[in-house]
């Protein structure tokens, strides 16, 4: 019997047998696809490197960064490429900026903006209940209904006014009007989400690859949990639709959170299930398109709020590293947000590929001439739907499993949070070292 069992074979999963292992603690993973690397894998296509999602390791923790390097050492890169916003056939700086918001809005909009934010600064108010809210005391009215509003709404399918704050994954932590404008007077750069970033020079897959090649005698893939079976204090054995069963001591699970309810056996009580299927996530379809060009951009990411366009973001992967993609050539992965049975969903890869590239051309975003091969990618339950009363509802779910004294449940989808990769890893860490620390 292994001293844990870890259930998922993405980012969460493979951070902690990484660290299980550091701390000589037995363990084995189960992965359900052939590969491992969750929605954080590097594919080739056409000889271009493309990341299944704009993956970018932000210097927030110093724990991840240092395990990182230390597996992929030379090979983690530090890049500084811009993103931009196309807003009315203008790139907007992401993160927004004084003097570009001067330079692109009206004398109006400038007025206007300039009102609410005095407004926000002389405000008492921490009232923050939904997104729009949020965003609102960050930017004000106008910047954020011109840039991040309307975005947010095609990224989660759902209105800002039903959205939790916390759908912004703290990726607007330190930005504001006046971070922006100390920014501007001090020329300090303000620590954010955006701009530069650590990245791996074979992709972003280079991390998770790492591992499983150091730790592949510990993992097995192709292994689909059928039935998880507790006694209502905690898991006692887990079985595989292969026929394996497993007898467990200890389980880190980073299974979406609605799949873990649902396959407990004996079930869980009927209020748990139906809080757990109301429980959404989007999904991304992602149109990958190879270019006869050395570059589309200079760009890490260009975002896309405006309602008319269905994707939400292009980005190039060429631009967070050279290796990527092989001279005069490059590729573009454009990101289009849907839900089941949405016109996204039902469209055949054919169909989505000639629509998206139809528009790309149409908005004069790319030339025909250069497009060379496109393929259609699916990632299932990208991200967890964060709305207010699903929030509300996943206190319950998380009081209920609370009760399993063996269980551990790490990652995005597993603890329905929208988590970044330092974030799974400082986790990871945090979960093994405290397993560690019982066990002697």
């Amino acid at each position: 019997m292994n001293e844990i069992d870890i259930l998922g074979g993405g980012p969460a999963g493979l951070a902690s047998a990484f660290y299980a292992k550091k701390k000589n603690i037995s363990f084995r993973l189960y992965e359900s696809q052939k590969k491992i690397g969750g929605n954080c894998k590097t594919l080739i296509f056409d000889e271009c490197n493309f990341d299944t999602g704009a993956h970018r390791l932000h210097d927030k923790d110093k724990i991840a960064i240092k395990t990182i390097k230390e597996l992929i050492k030379d090979d983690l890169l530090l890049v500084d490429a811009p993103s931009k916003i196309l807003w009315k056939n203008k790139m907007i700086n992401f993160p927004l900026e004084p003097m570009n918001i001067v330079k692109s809005l009206s004398k109006k909009d400038i007025i206007k903006i300039t009102m609410e934010n005095l407004a926000i600064l002389l405000s008492k108010s921490t009232v923050e209940d939904n997104f729009q809210q949020f965003a609102y005391k960050k930017y004000g009215k106008t910047l954020s209904n011109y840039f991040l509003n309307n975005y947010t709404e095609k990224l989660w399918g759902v209105s800002t006014q039903n959205l939790h704050p916390k759908v912004s994954g703290s990726r607007l932590n330190n930005l504001n009007i006046l971070s922006m404008f100390r920014g501007l007077i001090t020329k300090k750069k303000t620590k954010h989400y955006e701009g530069g970033f650590w990245y791996p020079r074979k992709g972003y897959g280079q991390i998770f690859d790492v591992i499983y090649s150091n730790l592949k005698d510990s993992i097995s893939c192709n292994s689909k949990i059928d039935k998880i079976y507790h006694d209502n204090n905690s898991i006692e054995n887990i079985s595989f639709s292969n026929g394996k069963n497993i007898k467990v001591q200890k389980v880190i699970s980073t299974l979406p959170i609605d799949f873990l309810i649902n396959n407990l056996e004996p079930k869980a009580p009927k209020e748990i299930i139906e809080l757990a299927s109301s429980f959404k996530f989007r999904n991304l379809r992602l149109g990958v398109f190879t270019l006869n060009t050395e570059r589309f951009t200079k760009n890490a990411s260009i975002y896309f709020p405006q309602k008319n366009l269905p994707f939400t973001r292009i980005y190039e992967p060429k631009n967070r590293s050279p290796k990527m993609a092989p001279a005069n050539k490059t590729c573009i992965v454009v990101e289009v947000p849907y839900s089941p049975n949405d016109v996204y969903d039902l469209l055949p890869d054919d169909e989505f590929l000639f629509d998206i590239k139809n528009y790309l051309i149409k908005y004069e975003l790319i030339e025909k001439s250069i497009i060379n091969k496109s393929k259609s990618i699916r990632m299932l339950n990208a991200y967890p739907v964060l709305t207010i009363k699903s929030q509300f509802h996943l206190e319950r779910i998380n009081q209920f499993l609370a009760a399993f004294t063996n269980l551990i449940n790490i990652g995005r989808n597993a603890q329905f949070e929208y988590l970044h990769t330092h974030q799974l890893f400082r986790s990871a860490y945090e979960k093994i070292s405290s397993i560690s620390t019982n066990k002697k």
